[in-house]
């Protein structure tokens, strides 16, 4: 079969891989019918986030059942499923303190990162990291739980009332997302966005009682008389925590989940003094996939609206260039007019 195969920064192709082995036990075997393209993928391609040569790409994917293990009860041959692909061992000492998502056997089981991916027809898993999707469901759409399901592992983390001023950061799929989330919730805000084709495509997309901004600066304009405006920010970009921390104000929180590596001073006092909250947050926990895929079909969050592009598996260089990523020319770029790109083995 083809997979699309990391070697090292900026050196990926299609290559062939031999078929999974039959499922033994609990397993199950997933003809993968889509993938979205992530940022975690991006950070991969560009070098800015470490991952092993020679694996397959890809992690947010839905696709059929062709093949279950002798151990398997819960789902069978022909259903269609979303899989989670978080992995954890629920047996280490980070798992038993409530920490799956940083599961010590994360270097060896990350799926498109330390393990092999879904860019590739077929993807083997077990049966718990697997999801039955609603007959109204598409296979594009509920790719996007993965990421909706971090969205929602974020927002957990925050302090959140109906009245803060809130902004999310980067108008990418990981931001749109935070901002329905953040919505659904009852909070209204403003999500910030520079890149001028993306921006208008957000505006299409987020829940009509948001605004959409090009930069920081606007926003906090709209509150001239306050220095430090801002209850809740949302950084997708990873590169926004400088600007943030001075505008935030007492008892401001600022929820961070960028995979970028960019360091910041920071004014222990003035953090305490005012109360300040700063908090990471990465992939799905406590229960949040499952909560992001009843959001999806139950309509609460239109995922298929944020789908737009799918292209076939052998075009990832144009779908990869959508969204900013120039392989041939080795560089980072702002995104073409694309939100969510999802490939299709």
């Amino acid at each position: 079969m083809r997979a699309l195969v990391y070697s090292a920064a900026w050196e990926l192709s299609l290559q062939e891989r031999a078929e999974p082995a039959a499922p033994a036990r609990d397993e199950v075997l997933v003809r993968v019918r889509a993938t979205g393209l992530c940022g975690t993928d991006l950070g991969i391609i560009g070098g800015e986030y470490a991952a092993k040569p020679g694996v397959v790409l890809g992690h947010e994917s839905s696709g059929e059942v062709v093949a279950v293990g002798p151990a398997v009860r819960d789902v069978q041959v022909g259903d269609r499923v979303v899989i989670d692909p978080t992995f954890f061992c629920g047996q280490c000492r980070l798992c038993r303190s409530g920490r799956q998502n940083h599961c010590e056997r994360k270097g060896e089981t990350e799926t498109g990162v330390s393990a092999d991916g879904t860019m590739a027809p077929l993807h083997k898993t077990t049966e718990r990291f697997l999801y039955t999707l609603p007959a109204h469901v598409g296979f594009e759409e509920a790719s996007l739980t993965e990421p909706l399901s971090c969205a929602v592992t974020g927002a957990n983390q925050l302090r959140l009332r109906p009245s803060l001023r809130t902004v999310v950061l980067g108008g990418g799929p990981m931001g749109v997302l935070y901002a329905w989330v953040l919505s659904s919730l009852g909070l209204t805000g403003t999500l910030v966005e520079r890149a001028p084709g993306r921006r208008e495509l957000c505006r299409e997309v987020v829940d009509r009682r948001w605004t959409v901004a090009e930069s920081l600066d606007e926003v906090c304009a709209r509150y001239a008389r306050d220095a430090a405006p801002l209850d809740v920010v949302v950084d997708t970009t990873g590169r926004m925590a400088g600007d943030v921390l001075s505008r935030l104000s007492r008892g401001g929180q600022l929820l961070l989940v960028g995979l970028k590596r960019h360091e910041v001073p920071l004014d222990v006092g003035a953090i305490a003094d005012r109360s300040l909250s700063v908090q990471g947050s990465i992939d799905s926990l406590d229960g949040s996939f499952a909560t992001a895929l009843h959001l999806i079909a139950s309509g609460v969050i239109p995922a298929r609206r944020l789908v737009s592009h799918q292209l076939p598996l052998t075009r990832f260089r144009e779908g990869l260039a959508l969204v900013g990523c120039d392989v041939d020319a080795r560089r980072q770029g702002a995104p073409a007019g694309a939100l969510k790109v999802v490939l299709q083995p």
